[in-house]
This record gives C-alpha cells, structure tokens and sequence, in this order.
C-alpha cells in the first residue's frame, strides 16, 4: 500500500508563454491525481492548457497549497518565493530551459524530484529571506519579502547619492554612490557579485552590504 503524500494540495507556477506547458502540465496533473493530490494552476497554466477559468491568482495559489511546483526559470521562482514567504511553504523549482541558478532540476528529473517530496525522501533546503519596508514620514508605503536582493538607488536621474548605513539603530557609514544593494547569500550571484560583491554559500546566515559604483 502506497503512504500518504505529505502535501495535499500542490500549486503549479509557470513561466508565461511556454510553449512546452501544454505537453509538461497534462501529464503532472494527471500524476498528481493518480497519488491522491490535489493540483492548483496558476493563470499562465490555465492558459497554456485553454481553460482559464481553472485559473487562479499566484497568491491565491500561495494561501491554498503545502506546496508550490516552479515550472520556467529563475525570475519565476523569484516571484513565487515572494508569494510562499509569508506561509514558509516549500518549492520545487524545474528548470525548462535555459540558465537557472536556483531553479536547480531539470525537466527530466521533475517526477524522481518530486516523488521524492511528497513522500519525505528530499532533504529541504532553506534559504535567508530579506523583509523589505518603504517608509516615509513613519509610514509604511510598501512591504515585500524577497530571496535576492533590494536595491535603494537613483531612479532615473543621472546622478550620484548619498546614503547611511545604520544597522540594529546604530550608524555605520556613509555612502556616495549610485545605488546600495543589500542581499541574501542567495542573491550573491546576483546583482551583488557584478557590482564587486563576494559570492556567498546559501547556506550561511548572513547579509551583504553591496555599494554599487562607489566613490572611495
């Protein structure tokens, strides 16, 4: 007698205008069903497969499911880390085609990988998240939490700015600079590391303090 999948409800997050969806995602359902787990789609899936009234947002996904499947590359797992972080849900990230540093199996391996995960044998892989706050005048503007990076920098002025740095309250220097970049060891290989900053393992606690084009 086959156990229980330890994830009852299982979202699916694709990358917009794959072509490949609409031979990927049947067959995923379909296995999906076949083990007693209930599928959610996002609407680029629902798209790909014409049936977008099946669709759901990306947040909706998010609040529903024990766990998010990433069908496309890195910006779209980017974006569902966004969606799961406030929930700590996990991710399984297929790559389905072309460069992907985080979105680490192939397409190949999405029903090893995932048989894997429904049923305790994968080894959970956590990563720092950074929770980021736009405030002005005490208020909060915006809030987001992300697995890379957050940028503070000039807009669209051509320009040099000045910045402080306080960590915990305390002051800890001055920038003039185009920009600082705070990451993740995630986002090290990022933004960060073509701006001078140092590629860091994920799993290490730590954040980096990255001044892009700074004046000595």
């Amino acid at each position: 007698m086959q156990p229980l999948p330890l994830y009852a409800t299982v979202g699916i997050l694709s990358r917009p205008r794959r072509p490949s969806l609409a031979e990927v995602v049947p067959q995923l359902l379909h296995w999906l069903l076949e083990r007693g787990v209930t599928p959610l789609i996002d609407g680029e899936t629902a798209h790909s497969l014409q049936r977008r009234e099946a669709g759901k947002t990306r947040h909706q996904i998010a609040e529903e499911a024990d766990l998010l499947i990433v069908l496309g590359r890195d910006g779209t797992l980017l974006a569902a880390a966004r969606e799961a972080a406030t929930r700590g849900i996990p991710i399984l990230p297929i790559n389905l085609g072309g460069l992907g540093f985080l979105t680490s199996f192939t397409l190949d391996e999405l029903y090893p990988a995932l048989e894997d995960t429904l049923f305790g044998k994968a080894t959970l892989d956590e990563r720092v998240l950074l929770k980021v706050e736009r405030t002005h005048n005490g208020n909060t503007l915006t809030e987001q939490r992300v697995l890379n990076d957050a940028v503070v920098h000039k807009g669209t002025l051509a320009r040099m700015i000045e910045l402080e740095l306080h960590i915990d309250g305390g002051f800890v220097c001055r920038y003039r600079a185009d920009g600082l970049i705070v990451a993740t060891p995630t986002g090290s290989t990022a933004y960060s590391m073509s701006a001078g900053g140092p590629i860091v393992h994920p799993s290490v606690e730590s954040i980096l303090i990255t001044p892009s084009v700074p004046i000595p």
